[in-house]
């Protein structure tokens, strides 16, 4: 707002200093017009000087101001190239750098600690197919006892997100034979459709995992990097040394990624709303045969 303010005030004296280089000629024109006014009685050339007279006054206390205007300008430019050293923000820093380095120390512990957990889990009793059925399979690497077979990581992979999702749970489809005018063939079209609706989007979705997976979770990497980078104390005291012309160009930089990452959420939000939309509509479908029992009692009929 300073800065707004110095820059209209130096403009305005640099167009005082224009205008009181062309002022004779227009006091000469003014002299002119009001004495040729005045043979006619209509108009006092006293006035019009007077109006010349404050105009040139307001713009001549302007450009005695210039050298104050470049002075705060000045001070305001070096202000921007000073370093910090102030202690709040060395605080900040200070603060920022031991969240950065608890986070880092936590997933850490998080990703360590996934082997007494899976071993507590299956106890002795583990099952051939361990890998299959355990999230711990979609890390890189993954930790025992899904690491002892490496090279089968990937179909590993496959398989838990076909569990998860619930496409290993096959339906057997409607016949063609099939009477379609009958009741409990219609019901029974009409749950296998929304259910195979159903899993095939939780598919869609947990396929996601098996693609980070199959790639080594490159994209939690690189974001774990940046995390990292922002909340160094090697960032911090570049933000507070360099020039602010540079740490700002980095800034709009993480700017640039934090729309990506809203974008990210709002696609997260939808994907959560579609799944409410469905699980209300397989609850509807499982509820069908229910439905058709209250209805057949009620008519006084036989359930089909």
């Amino acid at each position: 707002m300073l800065g707004h303010r110095i820059k209209k005030n130096i403009s305005l004296s640099i167009a005082s200093v224009a205008f009181i280089l062309t002022t004779p000629t227009f006091a000469q024109t003014t002299e002119t017009t009001t004495t040729a006014s005045t043979s006619t009685g209509t108009q006092e050339p006293s006035k019009s000087e007077g109006y010349l007279k404050e105009i040139r006054d307001i713009l001549l206390l302007n450009i005695n101001k210039l050298p104050v205007y470049l002075n705060q300008l000045t001070k305001m430019s070096l202000s921007w190239l000073t370093p910090d050293d102030s202690s709040s923000t060395a605080k900040l820093q200070n603060s920022f750098t031991m969240l950065a380095n608890e986070r880092i120390q936590n997933a850490k512990t998080h990703n360590e600690s996934q082997t007494q957990f899976l071993n507590a889990f299956l106890g002795r009793t583990a099952p051939k197919n361990v890998s299959e059925i355990t999230y711990q399979t979609l890390f890189n690497p993954p930790p025992p006892p899904t690491a002892a077979n490496p090279t089968q990581n990937e179909y590993a992979s496959f398989m838990y997100t076909m569990n998860a999702s619930g496409l290993n749970i096959q339906h057997a489809p409607p016949q063609t034979f099939w009477n379609e005018t009958t009741p409990a063939v219609i019901l029974y079209k009409n749950y296998y459709y929304t259910t195979a609706a159903v899993q095939t989007y939780n598919g869609y979705i947990l396929s996601e995992l098996f693609a980070n997976a199959k790639n080594e979770n490159k994209v939690k990497k690189t974001q774990d990097s940046l995390i990292q980078q922002a909340s160094s104390s090697d960032w911090f005291t570049q933000i507070a040394s360099e020039n602010i012309g540079v740490v700002l160009r980095q800034i709009l930089l993480y700017n640039s990624q934090t729309y990506v990452l809203l974008t990210q959420m709002q696609q997260t939000q939808q994907k959560l709303l579609e799944a409410q939309v469905m699980n209300n509509a397989l609850l509807i479908a499982v509820n069908q045969e229910a439905e058709n029992r209250l209805y057949s009692k009620a008519a006084g009929m036989k359930p089909v």
